[in-house]
């Protein structure tokens, strides 16, 4: 669980109002391109695949349906997993991408409504209007993935932090220059997001917001 010393007592949430433009300016935000499986997901008692066999026996009474699934929303993500999700937005105010293989099983309208129910609706209020990294041939390389998006999204070329996992983050760290390596954070097999990947987390974003200051009072000479 989290602990007080470690919890930000002033958030990056609230400068931002100020100092960043407010929500509305995305492009002074850090993306956070955040995986599902191994990360809030530890897939015990259920994954990614419960969730589509609750979706597809969704009937035209598609939310009393899906009420009927109480306990699966209630444990599908690990709950200190989404404490730290949630400090980490209380703190950053990230604009969120899905980097998942989980739009392989569930279109972006099921992805959302997932979030929802099982707490994270802070998400997906924040969710970019690309809300997830283009599908391309399955398997497929995790950075490829992500650099198809930056490439789409060019005001975020400089400003993204990846949370994913050791098994499915594939070409994360392979080939990757240094300077990227302390914003790509991999969590466990089985284990998710953890105070240590918090940490980590918490390290990379700081640092973004340090460059990116640095990088607007450059423009504005």
């Amino acid at each position: 669980m989290l602990t007080n010393h470690r919890m930000a007592t002033t958030s990056l949430r609230q400068r931002s109002l100020t100092g960043y433009g407010g929500p509305a300016s995305l492009a002074n935000r850090t993306v956070l391109f955040l995986d599902i499986d191994d990360v809030i997901c530890k897939n015990s008692p259920y994954g990614g695949y419960d969730v589509a066999m609750a979706f597809s026996g969704v009937s035209s009474s598609g939310v009393a349906s899906l009420k009927r699934h109480a306990e699966l929303w209630q444990t599908l993500f690990d709950a200190d997993a989404c404490s730290y999700l949630r400090a980490l937005y209380n703190e950053f105010c990230p604009v969120y991408v899905l980097s998942t293989s989980w739009w392989w099983l569930l279109d972006d309208d099921a992805l959302r409504e997932v979030l929802i129910r099982t707490g994270l609706g802070f998400v997906v209020d924040n969710l970019h209007s690309d809300m997830a990294t283009p599908k391309g041939s399955r398997p497929n390389l995790r950075w490829t993935e992500i650099k198809a998006w930056l490439d789409a999204h060019a005001e975020f070329a400089g400003n993204w932090v990846v949370l994913d996992d050791h098994l499915s983050g594939t070409g994360l760290f392979a080939g990757q220059p240094e300077e990227r390596r302390p914003y790509i954070v991999l969590c466990s097999e089985g284990v998710g997001l953890t105070e240590r990947e918090y940490l980590q987390l918490r390290a990379a974003f700081q640092l973004r917001s340090v460059k990116h200051a640095r990088s607007t009072h450059d423009d504005t000479k």
